[in-house]
């Protein structure tokens, strides 16, 4: 769990006893939280597992930011896939071939733009040099005074510094203002992809600017500096998700009635993998029983060989108390991915319970839970596909977007696993309908590294109206996976199966849920995938959203053409967004999906399902909705600050999420000072002493607020405060007891000692 995340549910636990009824923020699953790095555990192309197969898969990669950006594939060895330049909200599939060739399928890591504060206010972005037109690389401009606050920009890879044109008359490059969107972003433009350009005039043709350039698909970084106030550096996120089909390739993503089973998964973002030391990752379920079998698929993404892997199964009810049924151990070669096929080692039919992947290196897994056959023997080829996700990314509170129970045939079964290694967990599972109200609980006490699970068919009713949402609250951390499946219908509608694990949300406006893969039937070529999006608002206030659908290559798409879908969601409630139900949507539709929280406290959470009932078995898989949900704060010293002066000795600037949102999310900056040693303000010197600024937020997120050293009490002629960040809860402009701390910042600085006369 992030250090952010972790001052957020502090923040909303000491809430809790001043605000009556206030539901502590479900923190799920860290699969949610997204950077600039994203991992597919394992992407088959042609392997045969489970008893099923031949598999194959399709990754698909979404850009939700406003720039265009590139991106990089590798394999998990670290071999260049290849690279690709993704448009604002634009989404790009590749098949499993496109990856693999007719190699064997396995890891896959998608690489975007980055960016990190750099000191005395810079800011460095490490970016890919493109595959665009006439050489241009697009870098987010960090100067709030637009393109003309840019005061100097160095550019470098490796031990080589590239010089710019025509303030040297042999540079390398040129930089132009964003002629589109000026002020927003830098071209950073290469004289070489642009001497045969006969329509380019940036480049004197009388002048011989230098050949040097990075090669196309390598990294190099910028460093940007400022006159003035400077936005944080965001890093862009990206999203992604894998699709897996058999017994025939995906034609990108799509599905047929050549088809007979589909399932699928969320990338995991680097902070899931990414972790040093030893660690383990946990999958809620594994199983051999009612005919189902889980295969593991376990690859090294780090730079080393000999990467020590021990995957340990704990059975339902007892967990680590009672004897396990397997331990497995391996050593991966760097890239190396390891199936554990649970039958083929001889776990027993019927056994149920988790399990822990151990490992001291960069690792990722996926289990598919497989069912050929029923156990009499009718074939139903079911699949579903969950992640193995880090001890540490369980929570007390889960938040299920979605839950069926006797919905057209579908119901809902929940795998609960106790993360602990010492204690039972309490646990306490709430239901809601659609318009939020509480109509059903249950509950269950699990041993250490145990799982239960509950299962809801239409014989038990718990009173959702066929489908609705959760709350799991317990005693200690728990993963939870939720599996629906179909066993009732008509013809190939019957053995569908889906599942997804509980996860995370947005807690404050400007923040985002993401959903790289969305499909409506109708294509003229065939094709009858349908997608929705559940959306479960899993706070006590309501909140409301924007929903936005672009095509894959970004534009916006009807019916949200001009305008966004806005979506009032009351506490507890929910929202479908469901492709076929918009009749303006264009048939046979492919692209992604934009959910933007607008107002309120949240957590919004997000699911995607997506089903073709033409697959002649299993057409269904689920997706978890990702999230980016940034804050950042920084603080950025005068040159030569003075005490008393009018003029601001610091400058605060920050930025809540990704999103663009119409109007302001309120915040307050909170200076920690102490007026015996340094008084700071947000006020000029001649005011009242202001220690607290309610602010609201422009339309990008962004804001900033100058800070002025008042008096050097303690006469060293230095300072040093620390400024809070807050979510202004109530919206009144004060700092209270509901409101929510994001992060903090240090403003230092010093002044040149007076001369004696």
């Amino acid at each position: 769990m992030g250090k952010r995340l972790v001052h957020l549910l502090l923040a909303v636990a000491m809430a809790v006893s001043a605000f009556a009824g206030l539901t502590i923020a479900p923190a799920g699953a860290v699969v949610e939280e997204l950077g600039n790095r994203i991992y597919f555990p394992f992407v088959p192309n042609g392997e045969e597992y489970g008893n099923m197969g031949p598999w194959y898969g399709t990754v698909t990669v979404q850009n939700p930011n406003g720039v265009d950006i590139t991106i990089q594939l590798r394999k998990a060895n670290g071999d260049v896939i290849g690279t690709a330049t993704l448009e604002p909200f634009a989404a790009k599939t590749w098949n499993s071939s496109d990856l693999f060739d007719d190699g064997n399928g396995g890891g896959v890591v998608v690489l975007g733009p980055s960016a990190e504060v750099v000191p005395a206010g810079g800011v460095k972005y490490t970016i890919w040099r493109g595959e665009t037109a006439n050489g241009v690389d697009k870098i987010p401009n960090p100067c709030a005074g637009g393109f003309e606050a840019v005061t100097s920009v160095t550019i470098r890879q490796g031990d080589t510094v590239f010089t710019e044109y025509p303030a040297n008359p042999s540079g390398d490059y040129t930089l132009l203002d964003d002629p589109d969107n000026p002020g927003a972003y830098i071209w950073v433009e290469w004289w070489q992809e642009n001497i045969d350009n006969v329509n380019d005039t940036t480049f004197d043709p009388d002048e011989q600017p230098g050949p040097a350039e990075p090669d196309e698909g390598t990294q190099y970084t910028v460093e940007i500096r400022c006159e003035g106030a400077t936005f944080p550096a965001l890093g862009l996120p990206i999203a992604g998700v894998a699709k897996i089909v058999s017994p025939v390739a995906s034609n990108s993503g799509r599905t047929s009635a050549q088809h007979e089973s589909v399932s699928g998964y969320t990338a995991l973002p680097q902070t899931d993998v990414e972790i040093g030391g030893q660690h383990a990752l946990v999958f809620p379920i594994v199983q051999t029983n009612n005919g189902w079998d889980s295969v593991l698929h376990v690859t090294n993404f780090d730079s080393r060989s000999n990467c020590s892997v021990t995957v340990t199964l704990y059975q339902s009810p007892s967990g680590y108390s009672d004897p396990s049924y397997g331990q497995f151990i391996k050593l991966l070669k760097k890239g190396e991915t390891w199936h554990i096929d649970l039958k083929e080692q001889g776990v027993p039919d019927g056994w149920v319970g988790q399990a822990w992947v151990d490992s001291d290196c960069r690792v990722a897994a996926t289990v598919d839970r497989v069912k050929a056959a029923q156990p009499w023997g009718t074939p139903v080829n079911m699949a579903l596909t969950n992640q193995a996700l880090p001890q540490h990314a369980g929570n007390e509170v889960q938040a299920l977007p979605l839950v069926f129970q006797g919905y057209n045939g579908w119901n809902t079964g929940l795998s609960m696993a106790n993360l602990s290694d010492v204690a039972p967990a309490n646990v306490q599972i709430t239901y809601y309908n659609s318009a939020g109200v509480a109509v059903g609980t249950e509950s269950r006490v699990i041993q250490p590294r145990a799982m239960e699970f509950v299962y809801k068919p239409s014989t038990t009713d718990v009173g959702i109206g066929g489908f609705g949402h959760a709350l799991v609250v317990s005693t200690q951390p728990v993963l939870v996976a939720v599996d629906s499946v179909k066993y009732t219908g008509n013809d190939q509608d019957v053995g569908q199966a889906l599942g997804y694990v509980a996860q995370s949300g947005t807690d404050i406006p400007h923040g985002q849920l993401y959903m790289p893969l969305f499909q409506k039937q109708g294509l003229l070529s065939g094709g009858n995938d349908n997608s929705g999006v559940a959306l479960f608002n899993a706070g006590d206030r309501p909140v409301r959203v924007s929903i936005m659908f672009y095509s894959s290559t970004g534009s916006p798409t009807a019916p949200t053409l001009t305008a966004p879908i806005i979506a009032s969601i009351p506490a507890h409630g929910g929202y479908i967004a469901y492709a076929p139900n918009y009749g303006e949507m264009p048939g046979g539709f492919q692209g992604s999906v934009v959910v933007t929280q607008l107002d309120g406290l949240g957590p919004i959470v997000g699911v995607s399902n997506n089903v073709n009932y033409d697959v002649q078995f299993d057409g269904s898989a689920a997706y978890n909705m990702p999230r980016a949900q940034g804050w950042e704060l920084t603080c950025t010293t005068a040159q030569d600050p003075a005490p008393g002066d009018a003029t601001a000795d610091c400058t605060l600037s920050g930025m809540l999420g990704p999103g663009v949102v119409p109007g302001g999310a309120p915040i307050l900056l909170h200076v920690i000072d102490n007026p015996a040693v340094d008084d700071m303000s947000f006020d000029v010197p001649a005011n009242p002493d202001q220690n607290t600024l309610a602010l609201t937020t422009a339309a990008d997120g962004s804001f900033n607020a100058p800070l002025y050293w008042v008096t050097d009490a303690d006469g060293n002629n230095q300072f040093t405060v620390t400024v809070e960040l807050y979510y202004d809860v109530d919206g009144n402009g004060m700092l209270g007891p509901n409101d929510l701390l994001l992060t903090t910042a240090t403003c230092s600085g010093g002044s040149q000692p007076q001369q004696q006369p």
